[in-house]
């Protein structure tokens, strides 16, 4: 139990550091001070740090206080759980490399016509990965990995209403009537009404990637938190650096 709390205290750090560093009047303090990129940059690194810290800790105790899934046993259940892991995860590639094109992308922040993926969902990084972890922590072998899951769904749906929230500050009724023509979970918005799929226009070789990484990561499964989790730290560290590097140089 403990190891679950003292889990859930560094989803805290983590997520506490990353949606209160934002907030206008602390960010734009901020940037008073250190400039759009420096504080970018402390941003990040702080993110980094933050997130290496949880990620270790749960790579270091995630056997602690094991426990079997009751879906894990019911194959029907458990199949139709890692296939919307797979999906999760590649709307979540799709994403990162879609990312300079979306309204909130670092460094440019602007109201763009619906296309692509989101006319699935107009958050497709948070949306993506919240399904993923969901799919994780209904599987969770330990109440430290239920727990570090669980945050991060927690984790992508507050960051994406703390981000509407802000652009809605900074854009105004354009970024509004975005809002109300898209939707945070996937598909939402087509089942509604407010979106229809153009499927020419959808990101088909950002899904590919998202689902070979997937299905490859998933040969490898029992080893990814290896080495004190450090593929994990070392890929998603890596990762954003790369994003914000493309949007910086797409702003540019």
């Amino acid at each position: 139990m403990a190891e679950g709390l003292f889990t859930a205290l560094l989803w805290l750090l983590f997520g506490g550091t990353h949606v209160v560093l934002t907030l206008p009047p602390i960010r734009q303090r901020l940037v008073r001070g250190l400039g759009e990129v420096g504080f970018i940059v402390v941003y990040s690194l702080i993110a980094i740090l933050t997130f290496a810290a949880l990620v270790h800790y749960v790579a270091l105790h995630r056997f602690v206080e094991p426990h079997t899934s009751l879906l894990v046993t019911i194959p029907p259940v458990r199949g139709a759980l890692i296939a919307l892991s797979v999906l999760g995860f590649s709307l979540f590639i799709a994403a990162v490399m879609v990312y300079p094109r979306l309204p909130m992308a670092t460094f440019r922040h602007r109201v763009v016509p619906v296309r692509g993926v989101q006319q699935l969902t107009r958050h497709p990084f948070f949306s993506g990965i919240a399904l993923w972890a969901a799919a994780h922590a209904l599987l969770a072998p330990s109440t430290v990995t239920f727990v570090f899951f669980v945050g991060v769904i927690a984790l992508a749906f507050v960051g994406g209403l703390h981000q509407d929230r802000r652009l809605v500050a900074e854009l105004g009724e354009p970024y509004r009537a975005y809002i109300a023509a898209t939707s945070f979970w996937p598909l939402v918005a087509v089942i509604t009404k407010r979106q229809k799929i153009i499927w020419r226009e959808q990101p088909w070789f950002g899904y590919a990637v998202g689902i070979g990484a997937s299905l490859t990561l998933y040969q490898v499964h029992d080893h990814i938190f290896d080495r004190g989790g450090a593929y994990v730290i070392a890929s998603v560290s890596v990762g954003s650096i790369v994003a914000l590097v493309n949007s910086r140089a797409r702003a540019s």
